[in-house]
């Protein structure tokens, strides 16, 4: 079935406020210098990954289960397809 049209909503919701937030990933890799190579690769990993956790502890607590297989795969599409939409508000940081 797939993630209802409220917690699509939601989800997507979550990547806005990321993507307001680009400074705070940008700032977060800066201070991993110089074990990183890669500081914008490094602030999307770290932005993925709370878009990720965010999403799926909220998922839980409003459904009161886990993820299923189907749910996680959207969620992961989701994600990826506006990966270069946070990935760009990082590099817009100076």
């Amino acid at each position: 079935m797939g993630l209802n049209r409220q917690l699509r909503e939601t989800l997507e919701q979550l990547i806005d406020d990321t993507i307001h937030q680009a400074k705070m990933f940008r700032v977060s890799a800066q201070s991993f210098k110089p074990l990183i190579s890669e500081e914008v690769d490094f602030a999307l990993g770290i932005a993925v990954g709370e878009i990720h956790g965010g999403f799926y502890n909220y998922f839980t607590v409003v459904s009161k289960r886990p993820m299923n297989d189907e749910e996680l795969v959207e969620m992961y599409h989701v994600i990826r397809d506006r990966a270069s939409e946070i990935r760009n508000a990082i590099l817009a940081v100076e």
